[in-house]
């Protein structure tokens, strides 16, 4: 008797891994765009339902999760607050519009800032793919190759990581409880190491790695290590902005000293590496906040951490 046999495209569906078939269900997205009508604008509002019904839960989660806390307002805080918030995300936007410039792409400042901050918004569900879907969708519509938008969502991530890491060494430097132990100063190694890691030689075969996990190309085009640095630093005003902007929104709901600004502001980067590690929860909700309030806690009493770190949350969500 002859054993069955399967056939080659079943068994090279099931030998597929999670990731390509990610990777194939984000390319196949776009093809929805030369569906009929009514096909098409069935999945653009199934779509936008599913990121706003996340959105709305989200938003609803946070508020309840809210703790007892004799909230007050400064105005002129929160309208710093405000706008660094305003001002961090119109800053990434144009990063990224920077990164798809050198990519050898172009996409006008209005339609690349729309497309950065729509693709956000989908953030919230669950396990981030469809941001990085809607982004490459919505910027093909603008003339940006699929393969170079996905290119510059890895670079975004890249620096934003390595820049946070470094700001998150100086923030365990200055912790209090290790004051006076040389042992703290190891964490340094971790600036020259994530500026290895983001050299074209290094971070090139580790990009393309991760695209063959996700059935797609290598990387169109390798970033000079010149231009990595110009966006490293563009990166870290980022995140002194937001840092800021963290700062301010603090000192809108709570007394804070001046002294106390290296330690929140550095919170938000450090909530940041947390958030992406755990990568699969929907915009990083519970894990970044709670690492935020953790290391607010430093200089802030702990239920007002975690208070700050809940509405701040929604601040961002709201802008």
């Amino acid at each position: 008797m002859k054993a069955s046999r399967v056939p080659d495209a079943e068994r090279e569906k099931g030998s597929a891994s999670l990731l390509e078939r990610l990777g194939a269900a984000a390319a196949g997205v776009s093809s929805a765009e030369s569906a009929s009508p009514r096909r098409k604008a069935l999945l653009q509002y199934g779509l936008a339902a599913l990121i706003f019904g996340f959105l709305i839960f989200f938003v609803a989660r946070q508020w309840n999760q809210l703790p007892d806390f004799d909230w007050r307002f400064s105005a002129g805080w929160l309208a710093v607050a405000i706008a660094c918030v305003v001002l961090f995300y119109t800053l990434q936007g144009e990063l990224w519009r920077v990164v798809i410039h050198s990519l050898g792409e172009h996409i006008d400042p209005l339609p690349g800032r729309a497309v950065w901050g729509k693709s956000l918004i989908a953030r919230y569900v669950p396990t981030n793919v469809l941001m990085v879907v809607g982004r490459v969708v919505m910027a093909e519509r603008f003339g940006v190759p699929k393969r170079v938008t996905l290119a510059s969502v890895l670079y975004e991530l890249a620096l934003a990581l390595a820049t946070a890491v470094m700001v998150g060494a100086y923030f365990v430097i200055e912790l209090p409880e290790l004051e006076g132990r040389p042992a703290r100063f190891a964490v340094l190694v971790l600036i020259p190491a994530v500026l290895v890691v983001a050299h074209p030689r290094v971070f090139a075969p580790l990009a393309d790695f991760a695209l063959r996990k996700l059935g797609r190309e290598p990387l169109p085009r390798v970033l000079p290590f010149g231009r990595v640095l110009q966006l490293c630093l563009a990166y870290l005003v980022c995140w002194a902005t937001i840092g800021l902007g963290l700062f301010a929104f603090a000192a809108a709901l709570h007394p804070v000293d001046l002294s106390d600004l290296p330690y929140i502001a550095s919170s938000y980067p450090v909530a940041f590496c947390v958030a992406v590690l755990t990568f699969i929860v929907p915009g990083g909700i519970g894990t970044r906040d709670a690492a935020l309030a953790a290391s607010m806690a430093v200089v802030l009493p702990g239920a007002v951490a975690a208070a700050i770190a809940v509405a701040f949350r929604i601040l961002q969500t709201l802008v």
